[in-house]
């Protein structure tokens, strides 16, 4: 059975995910908030952000900045 996911989800998340690449963001170290790495309307959909999270695609630090934990 296909499983629909909404366009919205997956072009916010190929533009974090580029965004945090480009940036080299892929630590604890290297972590960037999402208004310093250039994306548009950074804080806009909170749950897509979430979601790469609860997956483990990106990590959040306690100062609210993320990188790539799976590529």
């Amino acid at each position: 059975m296909a499983v629909f996911v909404p366009p919205v989800f997956l072009i916010r998340k190929k533009r974090i995910m580029r965004s945090l690449m480009k940036v080299n963001a892929y630590s604890p170290d290297t972590a960037k908030r999402l208004d310093e790495i250039g994306l548009l309307n950074p804080y806009s959909f909170p749950f897509i952000t979430l979601r790469l999270v609860r997956r483990n695609v990106i990590s959040v630090t306690d100062e609210g900045k993320y990188y790539i934990t799976h590529q």
